[in-house]
């Protein structure tokens, strides 16, 4: 059966204190702390290691760096201690792929070949390809250690625009049927007077648009009504992962980004509650 889908929360790495052992002066890692992911962070070499402090013991479910440009023969490492130097540790990754398999075999038309299954660099571009760790079950852990090595990347060096850490809610149920994926292109069309389309074309991003459904009242106002509605709202970032135990679909269906709009908590049913949620992606 797959795992239910989790809603990012709390996110420890802004309140932490992260590190690298190298940065572009005017590009610091502080940028990674920063929701607007067009504020990078920059390095000078295709190797990095970037090290969070959150300052106390934290229950971590999930980490993820987004929009990266490490290649796809990049590896990362993601490991999480409540040791400084990492002596021990509560999860370690090992050294894995920085961009997921997302091509089964069997599922490109034939004649078409992605070596090694990854996405194709052209569609690529259209995506804000990003990193994630999903951790089996929760730990505890105040230190957060991210390795980066891409020797075959020809920038000569590694950036991203955001760093993620910290608890998830996952669903008791999962959401509905129907749930929505699309990308929203909101290019503007005008025609001229002799017929001729002139397209003023801007960049594409995804939504999601899904409904939790009969969740118990305990659970709708602890995880729904006070983490996401109080805490991030439409103003705060949100990271959406609908199959977390499929690594295949990571880079299509999860979204960072934002809710959308507010819509209310409806009782459906004697102590079962429900809410839809639209999250826009930021680019």
């Amino acid at each position: 059966m797959p795992t239910n889908m989790i809603i990012s929360s709390t996110n420890y790495s802004d309140s932490g204190t992260v590190t690298v052992d190298d940065a572009v002066g005017t590009l610091p890692i502080t940028n990674l702390q920063d929701r607007q992911i067009v504020k990078i962070w920059r390095n000078t070499q295709t190797t990095a290691q970037i090290d969070v402090d959150f300052g106390q013991g934290r229950i971590v479910d999930f980490a993820a760096l987004i929009k990266h440009t490490i290649s796809q023969t990049g590896k990362i490492r993601w490991r999480l201690s409540n040791a400084s130097d990492f002596s021990s540790t509560v999860y370690d990754s090992g050294l894995i792929d920085a961009w997921p398999i997302v091509e089964e075999f069997g599922t490109l038309p034939w004649g078409v070949f992605s070596w090694g299954g990854y996405l194709n660099i052209t569609v690529a571009a259209q995506y804000t390809i990003s990193t994630f760790a999903v951790l089996s079950s929760p730990v505890q852990a105040r230190y957060l250690r991210i390795d980066i090595s891409d020797p075959d990347n020809t920038d000569g060096y590694i950036q991203a625009g955001r760093l993620i850490a910290g608890p998830a809610y996952k669903p008791s149920i999962n959401y509905a049927n129907g749930v929505e994926f699309e990308f929203v292109d909101d290019s503007r069309i005008t025609k001229s007077r002799g017929g001729q389309t002139f397209v003023d074309e801007i960049e594409r991003f995804r939504r999601i648009r899904f409904e939790l459904i009969n969740l118990p009242e305990n659970e709708m106002f602890q995880n729904v009504f006070n983490a996401i509605d109080r805490l991030r709202g439409v103003a705060q970032d949100i990271l959406i992962i609908p199959q977390p135990d499929e690594p295949t679909t990571w880079i299509t269906q999860n979204i960072y980004g934002r809710i959308t709009q507010t819509s209310p908590i409806v009782n459906s049913a004697l102590n079962f509650y429900g809410r839809q949620i639209e999250v826009e992606e930021l680019i």
